[in-house]
């Protein structure tokens, strides 16, 4: 297939949908958002990254699932009922035929909430993680954190989910209402990045935290049903304008085959009237 610079991607339009407000992350809480100064309970990050990889599989299909990666940025809140826009370009092809695309999300109101690049290399990136590359941690769950407390390179519990065709077609149709027929064979990029929400929840006890970015890489795309096993350490910590960061760099397993590896960056300690 030949691309040309700067052309756009396909557009995706959809309305957000707040599918964490019973969550125990109390920031999809409307009353507790409210606090920091938010208007509502916030739309998750990993649900607008999945629209955002909307544009890219209409772009580029499957083959961005299998080895493709991805940056985004989360800038501004999207509250439930919002409608928002994915639009894209292709910003350019590399001599070995590689794409560089960006990608922004933006509301009705014209301003943009997140802002992403994506490649598509001619070949899966090598050497292909493995399991002894992320050793599983052992810890004590729901411990306390605190940027003290927290040691880079420490080892987290591993979280296991069960992908079956129930629970991937309930997250498709329900969570994110992303009907593209190409999720009846194979596991959706945003199902795969919310396990990284799982690995915080149960390593540590946060009342709220907020999503900042996630950097992605495929390897691989799941059609089977299987127990999918996200493992990963802590890779930084930091303080910025009041806000007390994590970044955790994780990968997600079937069997002993890398699916993805994730650079998951929240915000565990909000500033006061963060908005």
């Amino acid at each position: 297939m030949l691309y040309a610079v700067g052309s756009a991607l396909p557009e995706y339009r959809i309305r957000a949908i707040n599918n964490a407000a019973d969550s125990n992350n109390l920031i999809h809480e409307d009353e507790h958002a409210r606090r920091y100064g938010y208007q509502r309970g916030l739309v998750p990050g990993v649900s607008l990254f999945a629209y955002m990889t909307r544009s890219l599989v209409e772009s580029v299909g499957r083959d961005w699932l299998e080895r493709g990666s991805a940056s985004v940025r989360f800038l501004r809140p999207v509250y439930d009922g919002e409608e928002v826009r994915v639009t894209g370009t292709l910003a350019g092809v590399l001599k070995d035929g590689g794409l560089s695309i960006e990608l922004q999300l933006g509301n009705v109101k014209g301003v943009t909430c997140c802002i992403g690049t994506a490649g598509l290399p001619t070949q899966t990136p090598s050497p292909e993680p493995s399991m002894r590359d992320f050793p599983a941690g052992h810890g004590k769950l729901g411990r306390p954190i605190s940027l003290d407390l927290l040691k880079v390179g420490e080892r987290l519990n591993p979280v296991t989910s069960e992908f079956t065709r129930k629970t991937h077609w309930e997250y498709c149709q329900k969570a994110i209402r992303d009907h593209h027929p190409i999720y009846h064979q194979v596991v959706h990029p945003g199902w795969l990045l919310s396990r990284a929400n799982l690995v915080i929840s149960i390593n540590y006890s946060i009342a709220s935290w907020i999503h900042v970015s996630s950097e992605v890489q495929n390897y691989r795309t799941q059609e089977a049903e299987c127990v999918v096993e996200t493992r990963g350490r802590v890779a930084d910590k930091f303080e910025r304008k009041g806000h007390h960061y994590v970044v955790l760099d994780l990968a997600a397993f079937a069997g002993e085959r890398c699916l993805e590896t994730i650079k998951h960056t929240v915000i565990f300690r909000i500033a006061p009237r963060a908005a």
